[in-house]
């Protein structure tokens, strides 16, 4: 991979700050392997491929940079030689930069933005390796203090970066927006996070985090609200531009929201858990089985003895060496992580216990786990799904139908399970009973040309939607008192793809069948002369094929917004609504780090700071 190459696909990734064997992807924040486990194995071809196959727009720019470049490189090869240097030009490159020297002010602003990025304390330009490295890559440069830094150049740079978020956010004229509290008593930090989403008129979909501001009351839901009406004022951000606030289920958000006068949709991510939970509960046998699960697997975790003997039984049996993993019984995925180590594990489990003393699962037991993690699969698929910050809000729906049918299929699985299954389907229908009339996730649905009206569970609310999707309609025509256009169908594009994992999956292969089952059911003919108006456009629309569920729906829309004006208006307003608020809790894995014991003295303010710097820098591809 040549040197070219290499330089311009990084201005649309960062390495990962956690593991540099991967990198970041700026636009959707996906995470892609460099291909090597060493850095000089490491290749960009991975880089590449993503640009190419998940952001074409991007990649046309990579091409032209690259391009660009190349032309630069072959211009300075073949241009004459040099003179040589003067006698005033060669004791230059021994003068230390002046502070103001605008060479100086480059390795400034890169330092700070390596401190932010890399959740480094400010005393690291004092760390006598980090001063070794500055001397060896740029003698005639001198580190200022990291009193410089944390009082001067990170709040200025914090400052731009605002403003520039400010001046984006502040001209769109719907966003949703997605919220979370935080706290670390072990360092006395708690904060509220608040992160915007929106579409541009492209169909590119944004975010940027507007705050992770420190709370100093307790976290009622009167608090909250008054800070989340402090942070859209401190953006300019209008009542009127916010669509929606995702947040968790905590009462005092519920109120935050209320208090704010924001409509907020409850996180589906968070909602799934407490599904999972009821189903996992109800039952005895399960309860049983993973109490003894977490016992084998606490066997090996607190005796490295134990470990060595387990890793020697998984060489001499050519299974794999890995540890088992340990659950958190407040998060369900983590137990399914637990059961499929242990599932992958079984031989050496059963050889280990013939020698040594370790809790004994039978065979009914073995059969219960396989069962529970078949179950829950599909579950982990969709709350991976949500949690993409790609991912609208529209996929709740055909999601929650999804499950429906397979927790409803008759199994040949153990009472037990079947028991849980019906538990869980009797508390996902509870827990989601509110969606079917909640007119943004309906909405969502029916703008996203990958399902439109297909998974609606009962005529009503298939009326209902395109009734609502009508009224919205009139409304934009009303305001806008656009002349109504008949424009030709767009050319045919070829189809991007979202990144959906692999085709096997058991969750969307029931979404094929129900296509299937739709779409000999429409009837195109009555549209063969329909006038530009609002009910022409819905049944135009509405009558259209399909798009694939692996295809870009915010692709479609851009290729299709002037055949369907007004749709495509609703569409960046509806389709901005994330279907989690992960979005805003991800920023917190980075707070934990910030607000480390390394950082003992920092004050929250300076915290918040490096938080919004960590998160907003990459989206801005460090311009400011």
């Amino acid at each position: 991979m040549s040197k070219q190459l290499t330089s311009c696909v990084w201005n649309y990734f960062t390495v990962n700050p956690v593991d540099n064997r991967k990198a970041i992807c700026n636009l959707c924040k996906s995470t892609l392997s460099r291909g090597g486990q060493e850095t000089k194995s490491f290749t960009t071809t991975n880089l590449v491929q993503h640009l190419r196959s998940k952001h074409a727009v991007a990649f046309t720019n990579f091409q032209k940079e690259l391009k660009e470049k190349k032309d630069t490189d072959a211009t300075q090869s073949t241009a004459t030689i040099p003179r040589p240097a003067t006698i005033e030009a060669l004791l230059d490159r021994k003068q230390p930069f002046q502070f103001n020297d605008q060479r100086a002010l480059d390795w400034n602003k890169t330092i700070a933005e390596f401190i932010a990025l890399d959740v480094q304390p400010f005393s690291v330009v004092d760390n006598l390796g980090f001063r070794r490295i500055m001397a060896k890559a740029e003698p005639r440069y001198k580190i200022p203090s990291s009193k410089y830094f944390a009082t001067t150049l990170i709040p200025e740079i914090h400052t731009s970066i605002k403003n520039k978020v400010r001046g984006m956010v502040s001209s769109q004229t719907s966003m949703s927006f997605t919220s979370d509290a935080w706290s670390d008593p072990s360092v006395g930090v708690a904060l509220l996070s608040l992160t915007a989403h929106w579409i541009t008129v492209d169909f590119q979909r944004k975010q940027a985090i507007l705050a992770a501001s420190p709370l100093e009351e307790s976290h009622t839901g009167d608090y909250l609200g008054g800070m989340l009406i402090q942070i859209l004022g401190e953006y300019n951000i209008e009542k009127s531009a916010v669509h929606v606030l995702l947040r968790d289920s905590g009462a005092n958000m519920i109120k935050a929201a209320r208090v704010a006068d924001i409509d907020s949709i409850g996180c589906f991510a968070h909602t799934l858990q407490l599904v999972i939970n009821d189903g996992i509960m109800s039952q005895r046998a399960v309860k049983d089985i993973l109490a003894i699960s977490r016992s084998i697997v606490g066997k090996f975790r607190h005796s490295i003895l134990a470990q060595q003997h387990l890793s020697d039984l998984q060489e001499s049996l050519g299974a794999p060496n890995k540890k088992l993993v340990q659950d958190v019984q407040t998060r369900w995925n983590a137990t399914l992580a637990m059961l499929r180590s242990l599932v992958e594990q079984k031989q050496v489990l059963g050889a280990y216990g013939t020698e040594h003393e370790l809790p004994n699962l039978n065979a009914n037991q073995w059969t219960l786990i396989s069962n529970i993690i078949d179950t829950l699969a599909p579950f982990e698929e969709a709350t991976k799904e949500v949690s993409d910050s790609q991912t609208s809000i529209s996929v709740v729906l055909p999601m929650l139908s999804m499950l429906r049918r397979l927790l409803d299929r008759q199994h040949t699985m153990s009472e037990g399970i079947q028991t849980m299954r019906k538990d869980m389907l009797t508390s996902l229908n509870k827990h989601f009973a509110y969606t079917k009339d909640n007119r943004k996730i309906v909405l969502a649905t029916l703008l996203d040309p990958r399902f439109k009206n297909l998974v609606f569970e009962d005529a009503e609310l298939a009326a209902n939607a395109k009734e609502w999707l009508k009224e919205e309609c009139i409304i934009i025509v009303s305001t806008e008192r656009s002349k109504e256009r008949v424009v030709e169908p767009p050319s045919k594009k070829p189809r991007v793809e979202m990144d959906q994992g692999p085709s096997t999956s058991r969750l969307w292969d029931l979404f094929s069948d129900v296509v299937n089952e739709t779409a000999q059911q429409t009837d195109f003919s009555t549209l063969s002369n329909v006038d530009d108006t609002v009910d022409a456009m819905i049944g135009l629309y509405l009558s259209s094929a399909v798009l694939s569920r692996t295809e870009n729906p915010y692709v479609w829309w851009n290729d299709n917004k002037s055949r369907f004006p007004y749709l495509a208006t609703l569409a960046r307003t509806y389709l901005s609504a994330p279907a989690s608020s992960v979005p805003s809790e991800q920023i917190f894995s980075g707070a934990g780090q910030i607000f480390s014991d390394r950082r003992g003295s920092l004050k929250a303010k300076t915290g918040e700071m490096l938080v919004l710097l960590k998160y907003n820098l990459p989206q801005f591809s460090f311009n400011y």
